[in-house]
């Protein structure tokens, strides 16, 4: 009878060895908040434009005097598209009257392609948030728009 009982202790122990933990597997993501915020005294539009397999893609964003916008990528799956801060190039229209573009090579304080003209804070970490502030230096070092086209 000692032996069946220390049998089955020993397959009860077996078998909660075997089974799988109950430890939850949590992915890890990086977010990076990216917000404009225009401080310039005019309307801003922007045009981000992304190449993919040769094709260019080109989306506008708009925002209004002292207005933001906002956006928030999660870096979990590779890159993403629609994020002006990741594009490949940059065009910024103040009131219809002055433009300025952008690709990240451009060296210039007014160039939002370029981490190190944002504000940048350290939430935690996993979570990283950068704010240009658009400022009617960045408008004046612009060029006419009519010089433009």
């Amino acid at each position: 009878m000692k032996r069946i009982t220390i049998l089955i202790i020993a397959l009860i122990i077996g078998a909660l060895c075997c089974m799988p933990s109950c430890k939850k597997i949590i992915e890890w993501c990086y977010y990076e908040e990216y917000h404009f915020i225009n401080n310039s005294g005019y309307e801003i539009s922007l045009t981000a434009f992304n190449k993919i397999d040769s094709i260019w893609y080109a989306e506008t964003y708009r925002i209004g005097i002292n207005d933001q916008f906002s956006q928030e990528l999660e870096f979990n799956s590779g890159s993403s598209t629609g994020i002006i801060a990741l594009c490949d190039s940059v065009k910024v229209i103040y009131g219809n009257e002055r433009v300025s573009h952008f690709v990240f090579d451009s060296i210039s304080p007014y160039n939002i392609l370029r981490l190190e003209n944002y504000d940048t804070v350290q939430i935690s970490n996993n979570r990283r948030s950068n704010t240009y502030i658009f400022t009617i230096n960045d408008y004046q070092n612009a060029n006419d728009i009519s010089d433009d086209e």
